[in-house]
């Protein structure tokens, strides 16, 4: 079990979280999904919780700078994360000037830092053994070379423990500036730490994946150690990646960092801001279904802010899905599967949706869910309040054409 509560920070006036296996969150823009989407993704690092909790509340300011959050760090704010795990219940408080930890293991109050820390790194899951214990051999042995290197190794052990993935709405930035994103590393002090670990794995995904078939976009993807090409299915021609449509050249980084997040690295968390960007209803769909497939499983998380009813409509028929196979049993999961991917079934268990926006007097902020405690399903007001505000705005339309026509 996981809960966040944010009270006062930034455009997040009040909001309390469940976190689940999947989790969406909608809204309007600038209402505060990013905020809370970056939060989750600090929360669910172990290796910034570490360091939170070992660094005290200067640790705390660190992290928010890595997001861009230290901007909100002038509020009167109240965060709060719980992590309750097998034996472990981790409680940490954090305000505008103080950090308070409370661990528990096995029932068990534990104040050494260091103990705790040792605990929580325990429990990051390793999805590559083999490959971890390659890549930590190879940090440790660069270890023993010249002091010089010392800050670079630091570095390098750092982006290996990390296992909270964030992947920032500004995608098109890094398919346009692609021949840069080596030297992003040369000047990061002056980037944003967030947008550089992404840039590094957009990096590493395309030279791991030098050759990459998208029937998603209909493209295949090409990069040759300098450029990336794409080759468009429907035209079999070839062009430069920054000519590409901008859906293509959002979505294209995104579908490569996460293959490579997924098969290369040992993310558990991943946290997504508008996957939908740019593109039609029906791959806006077909995405966040690509999306579930590659990261739903055992040990994972996954986080997605998004303004987009689609995206909505489709969560709900995953639940939908696998509430039939709860009240029916396994021998339906067949029959289901011709109508959507079996890895894409989920029950309110493993799902919540949440809507953020202003309170309906205009004044403050809700955080609200929307799946609905008794059906298990999203509300259907939820789904697509604008289309219920034009319906209601045509039928008074018609209402003046009525009187008009009298």
């Amino acid at each position: 079990m996981r809960k966040l509560i944010i009270k006062n920070f930034g455009p997040v006036l009040d909001a309390e979280l469940e976190l689940k296996a999947v989790n969406l969150l909608v809204g309007e823009q600038s209402i505060g999904k990013s905020t809370i989407a970056k939060l989750i993704t600090i929360m669910t690092d172990i290796f910034s919780l570490n360091t939170i909790i070992s660094g005290n509340h200067s640790s705390w300011l660190a992290q928010l700078k890595t997001y861009g959050l230290d901007i909100y760090q002038k509020y009167d704010y109240h965060i709060q994360y719980e992590w309750i795990e097998q034996d472990a219940h981790l409680l940490l408080k954090v305000t505008k000037d103080n950090v308070i930890t409370s661990f528990t293991n096995g029932g068990v109050s534990i104040t050494d830092v260091k103990e705790i820390g040792k605990i929580l790194y325990a429990m990051k899951p390793i999805f590559h053994q083999d490959l971890y214990k390659k890549e930590i051999d190879s940090v440790v042995n660069t270890a023993k070379g010249p002091v010089s290197v010392s800050n670079e190794v630091l570095y390098s052990l750092q982006q290996l423990v990390i296992n909270s993935l964030y992947i920032p709405a500004e995608r098109n930035f890094f398919s346009f500036f692609s021949k840069a994103l080596p030297a992003l590393n040369l000047v990061r002090e002056s980037i944003p730490q967030n947008l550089l670990r992404f840039a590094l794995d957009y990096q590493n995904a395309k030279s791991a994946y030098s050759k990459y078939e998208s029937s998603l976009l209909n493209v295949s993807y090409e990069y040759d150690d300098s450029d990336d090409y794409f080759t468009d299915y429907s035209s079999n021609q070839r062009y430069h990646l920054s000519y590409a449509s901008s859906g293509i050249q959002s979505t294209m980084p995104l579908l490569l960092v996460l293959e490579y997040a997924v098969n290369k690295r040992e993310y558990s968390s991943f946290v997504i801001e508008e996957p939908e960007t740019n593109l039609f209803p029906d791959k806006q769909v077909a995405l966040l279904r690509h999306i579930l497939k590659t990261v739903n499983s055992d040990g994972r998380t996954l986080t997605i802010t998004t303004h987009s009813p689609y995206l909505l409509s489709a969560m709900n028929n995953s639940l939908f899905a696998g509430l039939m196979i709860k009240q029916y049993g396994e021998g339906i999961k067949e029959e289901l599967s011709n109508v959507i991917d079996k890895d894409c079934f989920l029950t309110p268990e493993e799902c919540s949706v949440y809507s953020l926006g202003e309170s309906v007097n205009g004044e403050g902020f809700y955080c609200k869910s929307v799946v609905d405690p008794e059906t298990g399903m999203i509300d259907s007001n939820a789904l697509d309040g604008v289309s219920l505000l034009l319906s209601a705005e045509f039928g008074k339309l018609e209402d003046v054409l009525l009187s008009h026509n009298k």
